[in-house]
């Protein structure tokens, strides 16, 4: 007796086409199999007819599938590749998201003198025949047609039609800039080795002359080698290279390689190939042109990028546009992007040079290890680095999302990036760089809260001019209940927290006459509240009203978390250490000292931060409540 092992083909291919994370995936797929059979050219066609069903036409100039490589494209699990250190596909299982469809179609032939040999399957997610029939194209067959239109007549190569495709996500395959994105990001014409370059454009002259160099770029002495994709979107009259769509939208995907346009124009293989790394920052005369980030350090290069265990680091870090320019973080925003900036920003494992998955846990762990407290600033931050780890050995998990044997080689990996990182932090001119991005990140982040506080001043100063105030109340209105005698208790615990200090002072300027009557209070954003100055002594610019911080110390081993220009008064409960006091992020440095001599009396002003503005000496007094209360403050003894 022996048990009879059973298999349903149909279940195996229905799971394998519909584990997917995106329906751009299709696209990842056909531009991985026509680089690998010789393509120079794809053409992508998208289209949808009036039920809203979306067709996927993928055309390539390759030499063409043979036999076996025709069978493994309808098999499960077989592949022409031999080996796992193949680039993508040696399982035979990306092919068959094509398989996601009404019908599916396939046109190919491996000499110019052959008719082109067709294959066509019906629901190819249910069905699992055994045989295949072929027929010859003939003028009358669709297939046949789109080969005219593109031209490739006279030439070899694979053409494949997509009927009906059932991803729920289908219309992104519609969208010009999402698909511009993806490829971007998820396929071959993104290789991440253009990071390893200054300018995209210097690894485009590098690939164009041939340079001696690149054979420090090839793994398995496999070959860097461009690949043209003309994308035909939704509809469109023609096929466009990606970037040089036909609305000026289109465009702004490659607008800022205005460079790399004119210089390879008649090289349309290298327009959109690379992927799209900022230039590097010029320290001399600072970034020029306008990218996704302004200015980056390149971290890695060819003489560098690779450890004898075979790992390759890409590794770069960039200032976000958004950081740095309001207005490209307004022209940006909403990009319909696979991936937003920020989703895209830090660690991705890569195979054949193409991101497969972010693991950005692995950077903070080298960041870690590598930095420890020696950067101040904010470079733990993610979305300023970009870093890609290759190995051709990852094995990729049935959905090509992920890498499933990772975990045998992480403890390299982060060795090899801590060494990476050691050696950056030793460089002037990446520690220049983190101090330019410094800069430009806070002066925006100072100019921003200066101004909501100016507006939330207006504000406030036009609801004081209205003749009616309906929103106003003032308490001493209020009316049906007994006012307190002179001597009753309102004892507290002393304050604990900023909002307890806000509640204090305002219990003491509801039975003294306080030098700063608060108006408006808001701690969710910016400085806390807007107030009008009662005592004009206390500033020497003289203000109707005052933007005012509570805090519940002031000590120069404490910073200000606001920038100090967008404070005027302080009102805190005790004041601490003098000395050195740092404003937001350690942006900019002030002197915490005793003042000279109080302006109030009782002298609540006893202390002061004063801070350079355009090298004039700048004034915050602070108020310290505290010294109001006898120093053995408790119940007081009722006469």
């Amino acid at each position: 007796m022996a048990i009879r092992r059973n298999f349903d083909i149909r279940n195996l291919v229905r799971e394998l086409a519909e584990n997917k994370v995106s329906a751009l995936e299709i696209l990842r797929e056909a531009l991985s199999n026509a680089k690998d059979h010789g393509a120079e050219r794809v053409w992508v066609k998208t289209a949808k007819d009036q039920r809203n069903e979306v067709t996927v036409t993928i055309a390539d100039d390759g030499e063409g599938m043979d036999r076996e490589r025709l069978e493994a494209f309808w098999g499960v699990g077989a592949s022409a590749k031999p080996t796992s250190t193949q680039p993508i596909g040696y399982k035979g299982h990306g092919t068959k998201l094509f398989f996601d469809c009404r019908r599916l179609s396939v046109a190919t032939r491996t000499s110019p003198s052959d008719p082109w040999c067709a294959t066509t399957l019906d629901m190819p997610f249910e069905r699992a025949e055994a045989d295949i029939p072929e027929h010859a194209l003939g003028p009358e067959d669709l297939l046949y047609q789109e080969i005219e239109e593109i031209g490739l007549q006279e030439a070899t190569g694979t053409i494949i039609l997509i009927e009906q495709v059932r991803f729920e996500d289908r219309a992104e395959l519609l969208n010009r800039t999402r698909v511009e994105s993806y490829c971007d990001w998820f396929t071959a014409v993104g290789d991440i080795r253009s990071g390893l370059y200054d300018r995209r454009v210097d690894f485009h002259r590098a690939i164009a002359t041939h340079d001696p160099m690149l054979d420090d770029l090839r793994p398995q002495d496999s070959e860097i080698r461009p690949i043209e994709v003309r994308l035909r979107t939704n509809g469109e009259k023609a096929y466009y290279p990606i970037g040089l769509g036909p609305t000026n939208r289109d465009k702004e995907f490659l607008l800022a390689w205005k460079d790399d346009i004119d210089e390879f124009r008649s090289q349309p293989g290298l327009l959109a190939y690379g992927h799209r790394f900022a230039d590097t920052y010029e320290s001399t005369v600072g970034a020029t042109r306008v990218r996704d980030d302004t200015s980056a350090i390149r971290l890695t290069s060819p003489a560098n990028w690779t450890t004898e265990d075979g790992i390759a680091i890409v590794a770069r870090v960039e200032g976000h546009r958004r950081q740095l320019q309001t207005y490209m973080e307004a022209m940006w925003s909403g990009h319909p992007g696979i991936y937003g900036f920020e989703q895209r920003f830090g660690l991705w494992l890569c195979r054949d040079f193409i991101p497969i998955t972010q693991r950005n846990d692995l950077l903070r762990k080298a960041l870690d290890r590598a930095a420890s407290s020696r950067l101040r600033f904010e470079i733990t931050n993610l979305r300023n680095w970009k870093v890609f780890i290759n190995h051709q050995s990852f094995r990729l998990t049935a959905n090509r999302n992920d890498v499933s044997n990772k975990a045998s080689l992480e403890a390299k990996i982060e060795d090899a990036l801590v060494a990476v990182l050691e050696q950056a932090l030793r460089q002037a001119t990446f520690r220049e760089w983190v101090e330019r991005l410094k800069s430009a990140t806070l002066e925006r982040r100072k100019d921003r809260e200066i101004a909501q506080m100016a507006k939330r001043l207006d504000d406030v100063e036009q609801w004081i001019g209205l003749s009616s105030k309906k929103d106003g109340i003032d308490p001493m209105e209020v009316r049906g209940l007994p006012e307190l005698s002179e001597d009753h208790s309102l004892l507290l615990k002393a304050p604990r927290s900023e909002q307890e200090l806000f509640y204090v002072y305002g219990l003491i300027s509801g039975r003294f006459e306080m030098p700063i009557h608060i108006i408006e209070y808001d701690a969710t954003e910016g400085v806390d509240a807007i107030g009008k100055l009662r005592e004009p002594r206390l500033l020497s610019d003289k203000k109707a009203h005052v933007r005012v911080e509570f805090k519940l110390d002031v000590s120069a081993n404490n910073p200000i978390h606001h920038f100090f220009e967008a404070i005027d008064v302080i009102i805190c409960w005790s004041v601490g250490r003098v000395g050195d006091i740092y404003e937001e992020s350690s942006a900019g440095i002030g002197k915490l000292r005793k003042r000279a001599k109080s302006a109030l009396v009782p002298p609540l002003d006893t202390h002061e931060i004063v801070h350079e503005v355009n090298g004039r000496e700048r004034v915050i007094p602070i108020l310290e409540l505290s010294s109001l209360f006898p120093p053995t403050a408790g119940r007081r003894k009722r006469a």
